[in-house]
C-alpha cells in the first residue's frame, strides 16, 4: 500500500492519539503495510487472522479514514433501558423499599422478563434508584 505524506502524517496522529485501541492498531497496521511489512507479520503484531488484516486493507482503500472508526452497534445490548422499565422498576422499589427481591420478582412480572437478580442490582445502581 503506497500512502501519500498527508495520509502517513494522519494516520500516525491516530496511531499515536487514537480514541480506541481498535482505531490504533488498524492505523499502525496501515503504516506498517506502508513500510513493506508482510501481511503475515502485521497479523502476527497484532494477534489478528491475516484475513482481518486484508480487511483492514481493504476497508481503507474503499473508505479511507472513516474505515479505521469502530461502528456503532457493536457489543452486548442492554437488557433494561428504556424509560419504561426504568418507570416499573422504580415503581416496584418504591412499593418495596426494603425488600429488593420482591421488588425484581415483581417488576420481572410487570415486565414480562427475565434477567439475573444482579443484573437488576446494577440496573439499580447505575440508574441511582
Amino acid at each position: 500500500m503506497i500512502l501519500t505524506n498527508k495520509e502517513i502524517e494522519q494516520l500516525t496522529d491516530i496511531k499515536d492519539n487514537g480514541n480506541k485501541k481498535q482505531e490504533r492498531n488498524r492505523a499502525h497496521a496501515i503504516l506498517l503495510s506502508n513500510d513493506n511489512i508482510h501481511i503475515d507479520e502485521i497479523a502476527k503484531i497484532f494477534s489478528v487472522t491475516t484475513r482481518s488484516v486484508f480487511g483492514w486493507f481493504k476497508n481503507f482503500k474503499d473508505q479511507g479514514f472513516q474505515s479505521l472508526e469502530c461502528s456503532s452497534g457493536r457489543g452486548r445490548k442492554l437488557l433494561l433501558n428504556t424509560d419504561k422499565h426504568k418507570e416499573i422498576i422504580k415503581k416496584q422499589i418504591e412499593i418495596y423499599p426494603h425488600q429488593p427481591k420482591k421488588a425484581y420478582v415483581y417488576s420481572m412480572e410487570e415486565l414480562g422478563m427475565k434477567i439475573s437478580y444482579e443484573t437488576f442490582k446494577r440496573f439499580l445502581k447505575k440508574n441511582s434508584i
